[in-house]
């Protein structure tokens, strides 16, 4: 009877041993099978191992799948595909208008405004202009910026252009101070033009985690005019300013969200003297140094800052403060009383533009 039995068991393992060992080919046919279904490639390495050479292939499961290739189109992003930097405009155009004030001083003798007015009185002998904007100037504005190079990859597409006019209009309460004391008001019509032609230089960055937004290192350099011209028939003792003269400066632009860029440039004005205008020289040219003295040396600098960005398509918008300065050190006998040995002028505009900006 215990024979029997040890008998049995010894059936029963022999037969769980065979089922164990023919589960595995069948589970991987069947898996092969769910694959090629899927058009998936599945390598039958047991069979490929056991078959002679020169048998064919006994399954379309052991046919390989070529490779898929897939292409990413430009759709418009300035060429670029996936993550890669934003690119920037080829051209962009800034139309809008401009609020301007200006004051002005001129004071003889002395190498500073306020080196004068902290003189005694008994001392303040000749004659000096204090000059300040009643209401501010209103005008017009507008800026082309050429970048043609800008979506190469060379370091060349930073190389652009840079055009700007604007021109403001305004009346203006004149203070003149006679060397006896006595002042004289009077409003006087006045504009203000500028003309700006320069090349320039930006270093690109792109920032954000897929580089979608640009930013901007640059250098600009160039020739700035700037004209102040009084209405002559107001028969005022202040006389306007005309400069024409070389700039250079740095500018920057920090993408701070999609809709907006924190913007700001300073510019150095190369001898800016007055007296100077694009149609040559005249009369009223000459008055702006005969008037102070012989000779002028001066200097000068602009500083700005703004906020700008992309709104709908291609439009978008521009708001800058810009701080403007001229000082003119006049040196020999000037016409007007009291300036035997020069003196000094000084000349500030403060001014807010605004503007649409249209990019391609």
């Amino acid at each position: 009877m215990t024979n029997a039995r040890h008998s049995l068991v010894r059936c029963g393992l022999r037969c769980a041993l065979v089922v164990a060992l023919a589960s595995p080919p069948a589970q991987a046919a069947a898996a092969k099978r769910e694959d090629s279904a899927r058009g998936g490639v599945v390598l039958d390495l047991e069979g490929d191992a056991g078959r002679k050479p020169g048998t064919p292939l006994e399954s379309a499961s052991h046919t390989p799948t070529a490779p898929v290739l897939e292409v990413a189109l430009d759709t418009g992003s300035g060429g670029t595909v996936g993550a890669d930097a934003a690119r920037p405009p080829l051209a962009r155009l800034t139309l809008g208008g401009t609020t301007t004030w200006r004051s002005y001083c001129a004071r003889p003798g002395v190498k500073s405004c306020g080196e004068y007015d902290r003189l005694p009185a008994n001392e303040r002998l000749g004659d000096t202009v204090s000059y300040s904007s009643s209401v501010p100037y209103l005008g017009i504005a507008a800026e082309l910026e050429l970048q043609p190079l800008a979506q190469r990859e060379s370091w060349v597409r930073g190389l652009g252009l840079a055009l700007g006019y604007r021109r403001g209009f305004s009346s203006t309460d004149v203070t003149l101070v006679s060397d006896a004391g006595q002042s004289t008001t009077r409003e006087v019509a006045a504009t203000d033009s500028v003309l700006t032609a320069q090349a320039m230089y930006r270093y690109f960055f792109g920032m954000g985690a897929a580089r979608e937004r640009f930013g901007y290192a640059g250098l600009r350099a160039g020739l700035l005019t700037r004209a102040f011209d009084v209405d002559a028939s107001a028969e005022s003792f202040l006389t306007g300013t005309h400069r024409v003269f070389p700039a250079v400066g740095l500018e920057v632009s920090v993408p701070l969200v999609d809709w907006a860029r924190l913007e700001g440039a300073g510019q150095f004005f190369v001898s800016p003297r007055p007296g100077k205008g694009l149609g040559g020289g005249s009369s009223a040219l000459d008055a702006e140094l005969r008037d102070y003295g012989t000779a002028v040396s001066s200097f000068g600098w602009e500083a700005e800052l703004g906020v700008a960005g992309d709104l709908w398509g291609p439009f978008g918008y521009s708001l800058r403060f810009r701080l403007t300065r001229f000082q003119d050190t006049f040196t020999g006998a000037g016409t007007r009383l009291g300036w035997d040995a020069g003196g000094v002028a000084a000349e500030t505009y403060s001014s807010l533009h605004w503007g649409i900006t249209a990019s391609y």
